[in-house]
């Protein structure tokens, strides 16, 4: 078994943080990560919110943090964990190739958003988006649509709303009541969406679906998959969980076992940014 002083459970922004920090107090850590370095970031073609960048991609984002995580020598173990014990002063994480240990553990497992099941995955970055709050702003004075399932899509077209010229919600329900008091010029409403596929050929340029048997097509700049999400807490049971799924922690992101924190998306907290990942990181690497 493979003892460390702290061990960081993914390698997307908020667990690069933490291990940044935890790192510079002089403690032997780990990053256990099953991909790559930098998550989500990958599949990010721009990004415009985040400090001392007016515009950077994820790849040169996730470059740089990489960058920093080599010139700290963190390192990175590379390893899917499926089962943990924390119930001793020293935690365990069993990996599929070995077994490791440490003081603290910094859980930053993220989240995975419910898909389509169709071909979005071949426009992600390039039309197709998970989150309406992130990529609002590249679809300024353009038209939208929303994947959404019982009224799911109604928050992010909404926010969307705000900057894009119009917003269709394709729900795969009824959304009739919600068509008749929605008092938004820039919403359309249409329901019973079903076999919703994106066309296109290196851009999204429209949406193909049928309602009731009849098929449809709506041109459009982006679809938003709005169609929930769920944070990756299957091995983490023994933690205190939100109604939602997600980790309960305090300020300084410890969760209600000593020794174990989490970071980022998979904590119980309103907004999922970078930035909130970057905090979060911070403030457990220098408790943990």
């Amino acid at each position: 078994m493979r003892e460390f002083d702290v061990l960081v459970l993914g390698g997307g922004v908020g667990g690069m943080m933490s291990a940044i920090y935890a790192k510079r107090r002089g403690l032997d850590v780990a990053i256990i990560e099953s991909m790559m370095l930098g998550g989500t970031l990958w599949q990010i073609e721009k990004i415009e919110n985040f400090p001392s960048y007016a515009e950077v991609s994820g790849a040169e984002l996730a470059e740089n943090f990489i960058k920093q995580i080599k010139h700290l020598r963190v390192e990175v173990i590379n390893d899917e964990v499926v089962d943990v014990d924390f119930s001793a002063e020293k935690k365990v994480l069993a990996g599929k190739k070995e077994r490791y240990s440490a003081k603290s553990v910094i859980i930053a497992s993220g989240l995975s958003y419910n898909k389509l099941g169709s071909n979005e995955d071949d426009f992600l970055g390039r039309g197709v988006s998970y989150c309406a709050v992130c990529d609002a702003n590249f679809y300024k004075n353009k038209d939208v649509a929303v994947a959404s399932k019982k009224g799911s899509g109604i928050k992010g077209a909404l926010e969307l709303a705000n900057v894009c010229k119009s917003v269709t919600i394709l729900d795969s329900g009824d959304m009739s009541m919600y068509a008749k008091y929605n008092k938004n010029d820039k919403i359309k409403v249409i329901s019973n969406v079903k076999d919703l596929k994106v066309e296109g050929k290196n851009f999204v340029e429209g949406v193909a679906f049928t309602v009731e048997g009849d098929e449809k097509s709506l041109p459009t700049s982006a679809l938003f998959v709005e169609l929930g999400k769920k944070p990756n807490t299957m091995l983490f049971k023994d933690l205190k969980l939100d109604e939602n799924g997600y980790i309960l922690t305090d300020e300084y992101m410890e969760t209600s076992i000593k020794g174990v924190f989490a970071v980022g998306d998979i904590r119980a907290g309103k907004l999922k940014q970078l930035v909130c990942a970057c905090s979060d990181g911070a403030i457990a690497g220098q408790n943990a």
